[in-house]
């Protein structure tokens, strides 16, 4: 558990407070590339609590600048998408992408206001179909996150987003919780030999050669932030073999877990305020396209459709107002554990029951909660000392290849350690 103090620290990021100011230092994911239009309508971004409007100039430049004009506060969503920048449809000023106001028609000829005001602007870069933006001191952007899935082609990625309704570190603590899927997605991830991924009816069912719930976790701290490894009791061989699933967290808000032969995957728990976070999940291919069909699939699968699960803002029809539309008969039935469709609506379910920010002084961690201790020992540890010594944050202070990392799941002998998962060997520390 934390302190309430403790618990502040890690999960408000909003204005001043240290961990926000921290995660600036960073490229986030602000939208995809697919949002923007040449020439066409500005899309609102909230990041780490600001209100933000992105465009797409009818030259293809991108453009991430402050909502409100800094003229009398009218809202650049509605602004006018010209060659200059976006013109403000009260008093027709206009604003370029890198925030300099480059008229201001109702003001005389000789007026030298232009020149005096700017709005705020944030660098931006695409890379992998998405747009990242830098919101740190002006000067210096760290290297760009060049994932592995950021070097395939287009037609190779799939990304699925949803809007939760509680604090980033609530969903981040998600995919570095690995005991949690025997219980809350065992209707979509069944113990069977092999791991591949196989038809029910309508939906997806994921392999796993183990029925164990009780997983022993080991935690390894690397220079983007750490990986762990979940290791089970396998169906087969158990006095032989572990099941061993490694899944990397990645500072500030990225997690890496092991996917379906032939696939990578990746999910991003973005920061939007103290309250809400834009949830990101990236498939990539390394063989073929991804076809019409097999995206409607996973987005069904998942929970992820846009229009029928959530709007076109992302905004999911299963809140917890509506109980996450959980149905108790067929939990009866024995149709359904969780009685919530789509496997990533009950993580948000029970990420958002907590409320908007959990209060984890009143928690109880136990031994299959090693990698959420992990992680905030690392994020706390970090933003103390980049707060009182001005030290860089995990994954900027040192050198790695983004594109290098990958989770992995597998059978290992005993004899073996963890990490030839990965394809590697003893690791120094265990070989001293």
């Amino acid at each position: 558990m934390l302190t309430r103090d403790k618990n502040e620290l890690l999960c408000r990021i909003e204005g001043d407070a240290p961990m926000g100011q921290m995660m600036r230092r960073y490229w986030l994911p602000a939208l995809t590339s697919g949002d923007l239009e040449a020439g066409g309508a500005p899309r609102r971004v909230r990041l780490l609590g600001e209100d933000l409007v992105a465009f797409r100039s009818p030259d293809g430049k991108v453009g991430l600048v402050d909502e409100y004009c800094p003229h009398r506060g009218a809202s650049l969503m509605l602004a006018r998408n010209e060659d200059c920048g976006l013109r403000c449809i009260y008093h027709g000023w206009a604003i370029d992408a890198e925030g300099t106001v480059v008229e201001t028609p109702a003001e005389p000829p000789e007026s030298k206001l232009k020149e005096r005001v700017r709005s705020t602007a944030y660098p931006v870069h695409e890379l992998g179909g998405v747009v990242w933006a830098y919101m740190g001191p002006a000067g210096e952007e760290p290297r760009l996150p060049d994932f592995e899935f950021t070097g395939m082609p287009a037609d190779h990625i799939m990304i699925m987003r949803s809007r939760e309704e509680c604090n980033w570190a609530q969903c981040q603590e998600g995919v570095i919780d690995s005991a949690h899927s025997n219980y809350l997605h065992s209707n979509g991830i069944k113990p069977k030999e092999g791991l591949a991924v196989t038809h029910v009816g309508e939906k997806l069912q994921f392999g796993r050669p183990s029925n164990d719930g009780a997983p022993k976790l080991e935690v390894e701290t690397q220079p983007y932030g750490f990986r762990y490894a979940a290791l089970r009791k396998p169906l087969q061989n158990p006095e032989q073999n572990r099941y061993v699933r490694v899944t990397l967290y990645v500072a500030p808000c990225f997690g890496i877990i092991p996917a379906p032969k032939g696939l990578g995957m990746m999910q991003f728990f973005v920061p939007i305020d103290d309250t809400h976070t834009m949830f990101y999940y990236v498939f990539w291919s390394y063989d073929k396209p991804f076809d019409q069909q097999t995206r409607d699939q996973y987005a069904f699968n998942h929970g992820l459709r846009v229009g029928v699960d959530m709007d076109e803002n992302f905004r999911k029809i299963r809140t917890r107002d509506n109980n996450w539309m959980q149905d108790r008969e067929a939990m009866k039935r024995g149709e359904t554990f969780s009685g919530i469709f789509g496997i990533n609506v009950e993580d948000f379910a029970v990420q958002e029951s907590m409320g908007p920010v959990f209060d984890r002084s009143k928690e109880h961690l136990g031994a299959s909660d090693l990698a959420v201790i992990h992680f905030r020992r690392l994020m706390l540890d970090a933003v103390e000392r980049f707060s009182s010594e001005g030290a860089l944050p995990p994954g900027l202070n040192t050198d790695f290849d983004y594109g290098k990392l990958r989770g992995a799941e597998g059978m290992v002998p005993h004899s073996q350690p963890w990490q030839s998962v990965l394809g590697e060997g003893v690791p120094k520390a265990a070989a001293e």
